[in-house]
Formats: structure tokens, C-alpha cells, sequence
């Protein structure tokens, strides 16, 4: 046999030694805890959303404590805009008043607020949202902030008179006919509601 043989054999047989051998066992304390993710599964921190200023998108809840009475006397609400049980009286405003809008200063970021009261109908619950295209210019102050969509809690009986009244009202980038959707019992109505067109 020449020196080659010699030598390739032993190789041979650790290799297959190697191949076949019982692994040590892992200590306990080097194995993951139960339900732990492992480094390969783990997911991998997502970078964070920088999100622009501007109105939130979710509903948000106005509940029967902050009712007011508004002060608006009958009259003002009957000639009010409607969407089904709800009611929009303009307290510090004119609805389609064009000198009235461009004399309202804007705040730092453009938008003019203006104060409207809203009138539920007793017992009923309500969904306000500005409809979509238009929410790049118009949002709902019913709540601290600027928001798409305000829930309305139910408050009252439902044969009592409706006077379930809520402070807030809308803010706007500009001049619109602002639609406005409210959604109650399955059923959505909407009403254009005059920030400064004089005619919508």
C-alpha cells in the first residue's frame, strides 16, 4: 500500500465517525424560555410611522356628561340644517357668510374654527363624519382636538324633547360646502353644511 492509502483511510473513517456521532446534550439554562421567540423568528422592529398633523381617523366617544344647553332658542334649531336625528345651529357664524369666513383668522396651521352646536335627538345614538374628499379642509371639534369622526352617545329618553345639545363644532383650511354624513340605526344621512360659499 503506497503512502497515499495510508494516509486517506483514517481520514475516511474520522469523517464518517464525525457523521454518526450522538451530539452533546444542550445545558437548560442555554435553551430559550417556553413561548420566547428565537432570534431567527423574532420579528424585526418595524421604524416608526411619521404621521402628519392633522385630523385622527378613528371614531371617538362624546358621552352625556359634557351635554350643554346651548342657548339657541327654538327657532334657530328649527331653521337649523338636518342629517337624520341631529341638528347643526351655528353660534358665532352665518352659514354661507363669505366676509364672515375670510374674516376669521386662521391658527398656525390654517385652520379657522368655527363654533356649532349640535342637537340629538333623545335616546339616539349618533356617528358625524366629514365625508372623505373633504377632509383635507374640514374637520370636527366636537372632541379636544381635530377629528373625521365623533360617536354620539344616546342620552334622554326618546320621548322627551330633543335636547341632547353638544359644544364643539368644525374646523376649515378654507371656503366649502362642507358634506357631512350622520349615521344612526343603520342609516346614514348627509347634509352640505356653508363655510363661505353662499350657496351650496
Amino acid at each position: 500500500m503506497n503512502r497515499l492509502s495510508r494516509v486517506s483511510v483514517p481520514a475516511g473513517v474520522l469523517l464518517l465517525a464525525a457523521c454518526t456521532a450522538t451530539p452533546a446534550p444542550v445545558p437548560p439554562s442555554s435553551l430559550p424560555a417556553a413561548g420566547a421567540a428565537t432570534p431567527a423568528t423574532a420579528p424585526s422592529p418595524s421604524p416608526s410611522a411619521t404621521v402628519a398633523p392633522g385630523p385622527a381617523s378613528t371614531a371617538l366617544q362624546r358621552g352625556c356628561a359634557s351635554l350643554v344647553s346651548v342657548g339657541l332658542g327654538d327657532d334657530a334649531w328649527r331653521t337649523a340644517p338636518v342629517a337624520g336625528p341631529a341638528a347643526f345651529g351655528a353660534l358665532d357664524y352665518r352659514w354661507g357668510d363669505r366676509a364672515g369666513f375670510a374674516e376669521r383668522a386662521p391658527d398656525a396651521q390654517g385652520w379657522r374654527r368655527f363654533k356649532v352646536a349640535m342637537r340629538l335627538r333623545g335616546g339616539t345614538p349618533a356617528t358625524v363624519s366629514v365625508a372623505g374628499p373633504q377632509r383635507a379642509v374640514g374637520a370636527l371639534t366636537y372632541l379636544n382636538g381635530l377629528d373625521h369622526t365623533v360617536d354620539f352617545a344616546a342620552c334622554g329618553a326618546p320621548a322627551e324633547p330633543p335636547t341632547s345639545e353638544f359644544a364643539g363644532g368644525f374646523a376649515l383650511r378654507e371656503a366649502v360646502c362642507l358634506p357631512v354624513d350622520v349615521t344612526s340605526g343603520g342609516a346614514t344621512t348627509r347634509v352640505v353644511l356653508d363655510f363661505g360659499k353662499d350657496g351650496c
